[in-house]
């Protein structure tokens, strides 16, 4: 199985995308499965998410490992749209964080809702007018 991986963060945070690369190779160890790439995009950039559709067209990959479905856009749509693409190449979709209680559509919309948490308190605040 030819398995890649992608982190992204939102902005240059080098601890947690290790922290993300670590969590996807510990996934692979425990799964079996070897990793033959790793993909990476910081802020806006999606040059390394194209860089895995691009390689699934390809027929580059079979298995892609991340820690959770928010990493595949920040847009409900965009989640969808990039699922879709990949079930449709037949790509084995591996979350670290699992979430297997509910259906892939439930799960896409819980991560649509943690990425739209993440962005409404960036500094780890609260929403308090205090």
């Amino acid at each position: 199985m030819k398995t890649v991986t992608y982190r992204y963060s939102a902005a240059e945070n080098p601890t947690w995308l290790n922290q993300q690369e670590a969590d996807c190779r510990r996934y692979a160890d425990e799964h079996g499965l070897t990793i033959t790439e790793v993909f990476t995009d910081v802020g806006r950039s999606r040059y390394g998410l194209r860089g895995v559709l691009d390689a699934v067209e390809r027929e580059d990959v079979t298995g892609l490992i991340v820690t959770d479905l928010a990493r595949l856009g920040s847009k409900y749509t965009d989640h969808v749209a990039v699922v879709q693409q990949l079930h449709d190449a037949g790509v084995d979709i591996h979350v670290t964080k699992d979430r297997t209680t509910g259906s892939v559509e439930e799960n896409l919309k819980q991560a649509h809702l943690d990425a739209e948490a993440r962005r409404s308190f960036p500094s780890g605040g609260s929403d308090s007018t205090d």
